[in-house]
């Protein structure tokens, strides 16, 4: 009896295992950050959120009359080289623009400089990599190979630094000591921006999002309300009975063992938007869910479905006191 206890407690833990080993994060990203002043009024922000794109569209208008120049920033999430961050989604291999960033002001590219930072227990060390000569990302490319090859007999020093860790592990030979990046890469694109008085100004920010997700979802399976992350799960994107009921008669139809969707997630910073003196003048998001045979939950009020594949928000004078998480059910194939 206690081995069939055991094999049936195996059974229920089966897809809750092969979530977690086959789950991926979204980095958090935002849009452009600005240096507030009361003078400058948004009148109006258009967001669209995709798989594929994130693009936001800005008008601005300097109220006073004397022009005003500010800095603007489009602060990047920040990559911790660390095992765990290997698993996050990263959309583009470009080591200096991961999330290919581009912004126009009235239809004109802008020229933003790249800062980039690598913190190690708080202390940023980027001068001490240029000089090993190790590219300051530290997941996803030559920087742990390089990191690796510098010469033992400083390890214990970058070790005390937290510049890395020595982990132990074999490649398909003996067990070895490695040093692997420990360190925090911090980015950001920033410019200055001058408003003409009197004028309005229109920007446009265009980049790929970080998109997490997982090959099966946390919903539908066999006694998957038991699961301790569901309730949290269900909270943090708005799903309704609706949407439940929908992925749960997917599997029923396909008679499959489990249900016959994935998710892709994406987290967009939007209380940014709060900074301001006064109130967004007119907002419009529009979520894209990619394909009509697709689900998608995220926490909003007002959301209406304006085609096979898009729902928009709209409101007037609005101040965002919350992000946006947002949750892709992606319907298999078969």
């Amino acid at each position: 009896m206690a081995n069939r206890a055991v094999l049936v407690l195996l059974a229920m833990l089966t897809p809750w295992c092969a979530r977690a080993n086959d789950t991926s994060a979204a980095l958090e990203t935002g849009g452009l950050r600005f240096k507030q002043d009361p003078d400058i009024v948004m009148r109006s922000e258009d967001l669209l959120i995709s798989e594929k794109q994130i693009r936001i569209v800005y008008r601005f208008f300097n109220t006073s009359a004397a022009d005003k120049t500010i800095m603007i920033a489009f602060p990047m999430p920040d990559i911790v080289g660390t095992a765990a961050d290997e698993n996050i989604g990263i959309p583009t291999d470009d080591p200096e623009n991961i999330f290919d960033f581009h912004v126009a002001v009235d239809g004109k590219a802008a020229s933003p400089h790249l800062e980039q930072t690598a913190l190690a227990n708080g202390v940023d060390q980027t001068a001490l990599l240029r000089k090993l000569k190790i590219p300051l990302m530290p997941i996803r490319g030559p920087a742990g190979q390089l990191l690796d090859q510098v010469p033992k007999s400083t390890w214990p020093e970058l070790v005390k630094l937290g510049i890395g860790a020595i982990e132990t592990y074999g490649s398909g030979g003996p067990m070895q000591d490695h040093l692997v990046p420990t360190w925090t890469l911090r980015s950001a694109y920033t410019w200055t921006q001058t408003f003409p008085a009197g004028r309005e100004l229109t920007f446009e920010q265009t980049y790929r999002p970080s998109v997490g997700g997982s090959v099966q979802t946390i919903i539908g399976a066999d006694n998957w309300r038991n699961n301790p992350e569901a309730k949290g799960f269900l909270a943090s994107y708005c799903i309704d009975d609706d949407l439940i009921h929908s992925i749960e008669r997917a599997r029923a139809t396909r008679r499959a063992p489990y249900p016959p969707f994935s998710e892709r997630s994406i987290a967009y910073v939007l209380s940014t938007g709060a900074n301001w003196a006064a109130p967004i003048g007119d907002f419009h998001l529009t979520i894209d869910k990619g394909d009509p045979n697709n689900l998608v939950s995220f926490c909003a009020d007002g959301v209406r479905k304006t085609g096979p594949t898009r729902f928009e928000v709209w409101h007037v004078n609005f101040t965002p006191s919350r992000d946006l998480k947002i949750v892709i059910f992606v319907r298999s194939p078969n």
